[in-house]
């Protein structure tokens, strides 16, 4: 059975991973996360983000938007 960690939010809605679990799953400052719901559960996700450079920023964000929707 996995290991529970309780974390704490805070005002603004925001949490800490723990360092154990964002090491074990890879995560990085800058890495961007999936969240969705399921009933009682919180499903986290690493997303993967290609970057295409030679598009421009606006097209890049509305990409990275429908991209980390559909995971």
């Amino acid at each position: 059975m996995p290991e529970t960690k309780l974390v704490k939010v805070s005002s603004n809605g925001l949490i800490t991973l723990p360092k154990k679990i964002r090491s074990q799953l890879g995560i990085n400052e800058g890495d961007f996360l999936s969240i969705s719901s399921d009933k009682d559960k919180i499903i986290f996700r690493k997303a993967r983000i290609e970057i295409d450079y030679e598009n421009s920023d606006d097209e890049w964000k509305d990409y990275t938007k429908r991209r980390l929707m559909h995971e």
